[in-house]
């Protein structure tokens, strides 16, 4: 199962003055099967995924993210898989560092290390994965790390904007830079969110509107292609917060529903 930086799309917020900026924030989402094709071969999936956001623009981004699915093919036995990242991105958007391990039935089975560095804004970023294999890349210089891309979506919504097209690099398939396709839906006034006002859990959310958005991720590697490599859908809540998750991996799909918010201090840039 491909995984992705899920978290880094779900963190965003508005200022009183209409500039985007980021709330640090627990969450923590059910998730369950929403579809499966007949070539998934799957009879069900059910599991947890967790993300913990913490930092400012002055300081940087530090995104702690853990997924735990239990896979049950159609045949054979069943599987745990656990996927753990933890990403750090400079405020000034130069620099990014990336970790991840993925465990198969609690057995350590992936693990990378990678970071990349630009000298300048719109400069080419210099890669190095450490783990599993040492290796030199690049990435290209109008691709943006995942929170860049995350204020600009911000400011799109803000705006009133409907669609966007960016280069994305995030680490968390090596050397890949994907092209992400955005589409933003029409503004949510707060209270309007009929799915929300059923859970408890996002009480908090009452009074915060939010705007439904879906990223498409097309490897740039992979030419023109017609369908992307996987798609999320979230409702994004100015305060940062997502519910109503979809993580479509192309032949099945997992929906998420928002089971815990703590949101975390905030600090103050010195």
């Amino acid at each position: 199962m491909k995984v992705t930086m899920f978290a880094a799309a779900f963190c965003l917020a508005a200022t009183a003055a209409d500039a985007a900026t980021i709330v640090p924030h627990r969450a923590v989402y059910d998730l369950r099967l929403a579809r499966a094709n007949e070539g998934a071969g799957l009879s069900n999936v059910d599991g947890r995924m967790v993300f913990e956001i913490l930092g400012s623009a002055c300081e940087g981004w530090t995104v702690s993210f853990r997924m735990v699915n239990r896979i049950n093919p159609a045949d054979g036995a069943a599987k745990l898989i656990d996927t753990q990242s933890t990403s750090y991105e400079s405020g000034d958007g130069l620099d990014l560092r990336y970790s991840q391990k993925e465990y198969n039935d609690n057995r350590l089975d992936t693990e990378s290390r990678i970071k990349v560095s630009r000298v300048e804004a719109q400069g080419e970023g210099e890669g190095q994965i450490e783990l599993p294999a040492p290796k030199e890349f690049t990435v290209p210089g109008e691709a943006l790390f995942p929170m860049r891309h995350q204020f600009k979506l911000m400011d799109a919504a803000l705006a009133g904007e409907s669609r966007d097209t960016s280069l994305i690099y995030d680490g968390s398939d090596r050397e890949k830079t994907f092209r992400a396709i955005s589409f933003i839906g029409k503004r949510k006034p707060a209270g309007t969110n009929a799915r929300d006002k059923a859970n408890a859990e996002a009480a908090a959310l009452a009074g915060l509107s939010s705007w439904p958005m879906t990223i498409s991720y097309y490897d740039v590697a992979g030419g023109n292609q017609d369908t992307p490599t996987y798609q999320i859908g979230f409702d994004m809540y100015e305060n940062g917060v997502a519910t109503g998750l979809t993580l479509d991996y192309g032949d099945f799909a997992l929906d998420g529903k928002l089971a815990k918010l703590e949101l975390l201090d905030a600090g103050t840039c010195k």
